[in-house]
Formats: C-alpha cells, sequence, structure tokens
C-alpha cells in the first residue's frame, strides 16, 4: 500500500476561498480610528485608546481618553458590547445614556453624538489645559 494518497488529502485546502475574502468594517476597526484622529486633533496631549475584552460569547470595547503627560491618566468615555459571533446589534453604553445600536449606520450616528457632546468636549478640553499645565 502507498502513504502518497494521505499525504495528499493532508495538504488539500477544502474552504470556500470566497468565503473568508471580506471588506467588512468592523465596530472596533471604526473605534480605533475615532481613537486615532483624537490623538492627532490634540497633537497628542490627550490620545484614546480601544481596549476589548471577551468573556463567555460577549466582547465588550472600552473607548478611553488618555493623557500621557498626567501619568497615563485613563478615562473611560464609553463602552459597547456584542456577541462575538456576530458585530450587531451592539450595546453601547454612554454616562447617561444606554443605546442599542443594530447596524454600522446607527453606530456612526451613535459615535458622532457621543463624540460631539458637550460633556465629551468638556471633558477633552479640561484634560487637554490640565496637559499643559
Amino acid at each position: 500500500m502507498s502513504s502518497a494518497p494521505e499525504s495528499s488529502a493532508l495538504n488539500i485546502d477544502l474552504w470556500p476561498k470566497a468565503r473568508f475574502e471580506t471588506d467588512i468594517v468592523t465596530p472596533v476597526s471604526i473605534l480605533r480610528r475615532q481613537a486615532a484622529l483624537l490623538g492627532e486633533k490634540t497633537q497628542q496631549l490627550v490620545a484614546a485608546e480601544v481596549v476589548t475584552t471577551v468573556v463567555g460569547d460577549y466582547a465588550t470595547h472600552f473607548f478611553r481618553l488618555v493623557v500621557p503627560a498626567l501619568d497615563h491618566y485613563k478615562y473611560e468615555l464609553f463602552r459597547m458590547e456584542h456577541r462575538v459571533d456576530q458585530f450587531y446589534p451592539i450595546m453601547a453604553y454612554f454616562p447617561g445614556m444606554e443605546s442599542h445600536v443594530p447596524d454600522q449606520q446607527a453606530l456612526v450616528e451613535w459615535l458622532r453624538q457621543v463624540l460631539s457632546s458637550e460633556s465629551t468636549l468638556r471633558k477633552v478640553d479640561s484634560l487637554m489645559a490640565q496637559a499643559k499645565g
């Protein structure tokens, strides 16, 4: 008996190629882009980071403001969670506002509201002033 058929069977890729080629923009990639933009806009006086934890079937993304000049002080601006096996819906939490976010368009609008809110802008301004001091 020859072992050639067995070894060639080990090298066969049975996964469909088209299935794994995707250009999906994930919620966490949207968050990371906004974090990078904040650092650019504040000359890195106030930066942001996105930290993800997974517990059970849920991923939670924490969006934190970071102030390097204040011993890397961190402030959690908001967080959101979704099932690990699907991006939406998302439950998003911002002080005084808990939201159900059904899709990418709603996520972008929710982020627009949160990032341009008076409370967010006051917090960033205060942290920038302290970083300069």
